[in-house]
């Protein structure tokens, strides 16, 4: 009988055949199933692509979506408006794209379908969204996503940028080459799932307007005045409740936080008598909820690019010649200019904002006169030219509660100023 020597070694050393036979058996059985799986990655090929590129944008679109929904930003209105209908439209296109990629193989022709229903879902995006660009422009990459989460703040190129990357995936799906069957009660389904997402964001969006009307302290006309209890969690300024406990809005512009004392002067300018009232553009809507009537609603188009949001929805522009004049008012360091103003257009009541009166009269001086240099007065440094143009402004001399000739101060507080024409 022959002995096999190495054979008596390594089972003396713990070798098993039988074990080996096994494990043998398995290593071929793994080797034959990485090739079978390498294989399949490879043959899965663009179409295989198509459907990893969708499964990624599709789980991006949803969960920027939800996560934009599930802030609840009801300020202000235009805010709650575009956060819903835009989230709506990336929350339809993801769960399209979800859809393609389960079912990528079977129904090529459906999927072409989805990709052209998602690109007309982006035009729509894009055509809505441009109307409520803002004026400036995006300066680092961060911030280009940081704008979904900021009522979708796109300029017109990071707009169309976000447009064309989320339109990669269903243009190259609706020019691949169909493959398989069409299926009409799938795509009927899809159809159906889109039209429930959009229904379900309906009422979501009444249910944020009702939690937003029982907010309400108060209505002037089409004025609101809504008043913020501490510790409520509707949207992000919110947090700020303790600062401004009350919200302004209003359908025709852009509403803003206001704080105690704002609201006490409201209340002050509303028991007064007086004709119209100047200020500037900004604090309209304190000037309409007190009553009165306000020389200039909103700003001229020639300063358009000041506005940090302007809307085509809504916007109406006020004439140039006015806006200048009122500029003029305060940026003037002249107050026999400034009386000549107010009596041109019949106000006797000036409304200051002290917080942000003097960050205004930079944009005033430059509206008053739009050739103004400030290199021409050798102006060098930020305190050169506030000590030469914002200090000898009118604006400047009502913000400080100055005495004058033609003006007598009837209101201070810590954010309020309000004179009277004499």
């Amino acid at each position: 009988m022959t002995i096999n020597i190495t054979e008596k070694i390594r089972k003396m050393m713990g070798w098993c055949p039988n074990a080996a036979f096994v494990n043998k058996k398995e290593e071929i059985y793994m080797v034959s199933y990485e090739g079978k799986y390498i294989d399949k990655i490879k043959g899965m090929g663009f179409r295989g692509f198509l459907g990893a590129l969708h499964l990624v944008f599709g789980v991006w679109l949803i969960s920027t979506a939800l996560w934009v929904l599930a802030k609840r930003e009801i300020f202000p209105w235009w805010g709650m408006d575009i956060n819903i209908i835009s989230s709506g439209i990336l929350l339809a296109i993801g769960i399209s794209s979800l859809i393609i990629f389960f079912n990528f193989v079977k129904s090529a022709n459906v999927h072409r379908i989805l990709a052209a229903v998602n690109l007309a879902l982006l035009a729509g995006f894009f055509l809505y969204l441009s109307q409520f660009l803002v004026s400036s422009e995006f300066n680092y990459l961060s911030m280009f996503f940081d704008k979904l989460y900021n009522y979708y703040s796109f300029g017109l190129v990071t707009l169309l940028l976000f447009t064309l990357i989320v339109a990669i995936p269903n243009i190259l799906t609706f020019f691949s080459k169909p493959a398989g069957e069409k299926k009409k009660g799938f795509l009927t389904a899809t159809l159906l799932v889109i039209i429930v997402v959009f229904a379900s964001l309906g009422a979501y969006y009444l249910y944020l307007n009702n939690q937003k009307n029982s907010m309400l302290a108060g209505e002037f006309g089409d004025v609101k005045i809504y008043k913020i209890e501490p510790g409520a969690s509707w949207g992000s300024l919110f947090g700020m409740s303790s600062m401004y406990p009350y919200f302004i809005d209003s359908s025709d512009t852009t509403g803003h936080p206001i704080s105690k004392d704002t609201f006490e002067a409201m209340q002050f300018l509303k028991s007064k008598e007086g004709g119209k009232v100047l200020a500037w553009w900004d604090f309209e809507l304190e000037i309409k909820a007190a009553g009165k009537e306000p020389v200039i609603s909103y700003a001229s188009e020639a300063i358009k690019m000041t506005i940090a949001r302007p809307a085509s929805l809504y916007d109406k522009f006020e004439p140039d010649e006015k806006v200048a004049d009122v500029s003029r008012f305060f940026a003037t360091d002249s107050e026999d200019v400034a009386k000549g103003i107010a009596e041109k257009y019949g106000a006797d009541l000036v409304y200051i904002s002290r917080q942000r009166m003097n960050d205004l009269l930079g944009v005033m001086v430059f509206t008053a006169n739009p050739d103004f240099n400030p290199q021409n007065l050798d102006i060098k440094t930020t305190g050169d030219y506030f000590e030469k143009i914002i200090k000898p402004t009118m604006g400047y001399k009502f913000n400080s509660g100055s005495e004058f000739k033609y003006f007598d101060k009837i209101f201070e507080n810590k954010d309020v100023i309000i004179y009277k024409l004499k």
